[in-house]
């Protein structure tokens, strides 16, 4: 990854230490009331989010709220409290401008790292939303799960971060 980041003229940032992260308030949050934040995400004008849509043994699905985890530091102490509530209250606190949920080959089985091919399902499918929630939920539904089924994005949905509710949406399928 590096190398593809400085072949396209990027810059690394690095994570490697506590030092790059600074805490935040999670005042929304139910079981999460603060967390380490990346401090380029602080100083960013703008964060679009690009998860890959795959199954996870903890969280059953990683997608947009999920991904988020990737932009603090302890994510240990997550997954040692309550998983799910920590991932919907970290959501009242960050959302991004823009998920652009990857959902080209989709991880079904033995998440998050998978153990063979037979794991992986070619999908060839985008789903982009600037709401967390819809975007989660639609890829749920298109993982073969009803949103509710995941219980970060029920709790997300209860605690007003997004809308799960895909029937009322304006939703457009794109074929190329």
């Amino acid at each position: 990854i590096e190398q593809a980041v400085k072949d396209a003229g990027g810059k690394m940032a690095p994570g490697h230490s506590e030092g790059y992260f600074q805490t935040i308030a999670v005042a929304q949050g139910r079981q999460l009331r603060e967390a380490k934040e990346h401090e380029l995400i602080l100083q960013s004008d703008v964060l679009i989010n690009v998860p890959v849509l795959k199954s996870h043994g903890g969280a059953k699905l990683t997608v947009a709220m999920k991904n988020l985890m990737g932009i603090i530091w302890d994510r240990g102490e997550w997954h040692s409290r309550d998983l799910h509530q920590c991932i919907a209250d970290f959501a009242t606190y960050r959302k991004p401008d823009l998920n652009v949920v990857d959902a080209y080959n989709v991880l079904q089985r033995h998440g998050p790292r998978g153990v063979s091919t037979a794991d992986v399902a070619n999908v060839r499918s985008q789903l982009l939303s600037t709401d967390l929630v819809t975007v989660d939920a639609a890829a749920a539904k298109l993982f073969g799960l009803e949103p509710d089924a995941v219980d970060y994005i029920r709790m997300a949905g209860e605690m007003g971060v997004g809308r799960k509710d895909l029937a009322n949406l304006n939703i457009r399928r794109i074929a190329l």
